[in-house]
This record gives structure tokens, sequence and C-alpha cells, in this order.
């Protein structure tokens, strides 16, 4: 059943064999003026794709499409970590992602909030020899009550009471030296 939902997932994205090339904006036909959309990555939509990528597709696990997908995007990129990290960090806003916490350094997440939605990107670098690095997306729904507003609201922190005057006292710590073993 879930292999099933995967295989109809990855099929309406557009990917073939065990990784497919992330193509952003249009290409040109040969012997044609005429612009047409590239192929692949229609159904990622509502986030930024970077050119000349590829997509793993046995990392990989989307479900869902358009701007509803949850799950998690594995791409390989022969940029750099801190060239992905810019990337991110400049084009999620312009899709209406808002940053809510980043972490610079060798392996580096962003984490960006979009209505009920939430994504955190962790970059690394890659295994391989020729350098580049690994984009671990994940996207999920925001913890929380749904139901209530339609957009998830922080939750007010539980209140701290004092302990109710019949707690039983505290028993005192044994820091009695353990037994030698045997």
């Amino acid at each position: 059943m879930i292999s099933t939902a995967l295989a109809l997932a990855l099929g309406a994205c557009g990917f073939v064999g065990g990784s497919q090339t992330a193509s952003t904006g249009n290409q040109q036909n040969a012997g044609s003026n005429n612009a047409t959309p590239g192929p692949g990555f229609t159904k990622f939509s509502d986030i930024p794709m970077p050119a000349n990528n590829t997509i793993d597709l046995e990392r990989s696990l989307i479900l869902g499409g358009d701007q509803q997908w949850t799950g998690r995007l594995v791409i390989n990129s022969s940029s750099n970590v801190a060239d992905m990290y810019e990337f991110y960090r400049r084009e999620m806003p312009n899709f209406g992602w808002q940053e809510v916490t980043t972490v610079r350094a060798a392996n580096s997440v962003l984490v960006f909030q979009q209505g009920p939605r939430v994504a955190t990107i962790q970059i690394q670098p890659s295994r391989g020899l020729l350098g580049g690095s690994t984009v671990d997306m994940t996207m999920a729904p925001r913890g929380g009550n749904p139901q209530r507003t339609g957009y998830l609201e922080p939750q007010p922190a539980p209140s701290r009471a004092a302990a109710p005057a019949t707690a039983a006292p505290r028993q005192p710590v044994d820091a009695a030296p353990l037994p030698a073993p045997r």
C-alpha cells in the first residue's frame, strides 16, 4: 500500500530512474522559439528548486502534491554547503515561507513555516569525492490543534503551580560508593 502510494506520488512528480535532474524555469526546444516548461518539478511549486541538481529517489518519500505535500525530499547538489544555505535562506521567503531559525555550520539547518506547514532543511557535505552537498528537506504539518483556527498558534507554557502542602518530603540521595566488581 505504501509502496503504491510512493510510486504514484513520485510518478506524478515526473521522476524516472534512481535520480532526476532538477530543472527550473523554461527550456527552449531545438528548432523552436516557443518556451516550454522544464520536466520534473512542477509539483514543487511551493519551494525553490536549485537548477542542475538531482533528487535521490531512494532516500526521498513524497506524499501528496502541489502545495500540500509532506515527506522527505533529498537533493544532491554540486554546490557546497555555504552556497546551498544562502540559496534557501534567500529564496524560501520568495515562496511565502517565514524563517523560524537557522544554524550555519558544517552541517547547516534552516527551519521555515508557512501557515500550518513547517519545512526543515538540513544541508551537509556530500560523501562523494567530487564535493558538493546533500540537502534533506522535511515537510510536515505543525503540531498542535489545527481545527481551532485553521492555522496553528503557539500554545502557552503550562504554569508551574507550587507543590501542594501535603506532598511527601523528598528523601536524601544515597551517596554511598558502589560495591567493588566481583
